[in-house]
């Protein structure tokens, strides 16, 4: 089962967009769908990042009442290096 690790109370500005300039720059690399745990399928993987970035970019600030959401994207982020050898790549 897969084991969010990621969590903690507060990230930084700096931990937040590295994390969304990830997934945009492998926007065309992620897979249709993804299942990340045996109860937690992602049937339209790209249209979920798209929408998770977005709206975390605007909410998320120095709030952290969307640290658990910014958590999961951490946890997909792990998932696609792990299973799909999605890595970081200079642009």
């Amino acid at each position: 089962m897969a084991e969010n690790n990621h969590f903690k109370q507060k990230y930084t500005p700096e931990e937040t967009e590295e994390c969304f300039q990830w997934f945009e720059q492998h926007a065309d690399q992620l897979p249709a769908s993804l299942q990340l745990s045996p109860s937690m399928n992602i049937p339209n993987l790209r249209a979920t990042v798209e929408a998770f970035v977005h709206k975390l970019r605007q909410q998320m600030g120095s709030k952290t009442a969307y640290s658990g959401q910014f958590a999961v994207l951490l946890m997909i982020r792990e998932h696609l290096r792990e299973h799909f050898n999605i890595q970081t790549t200079s642009k």
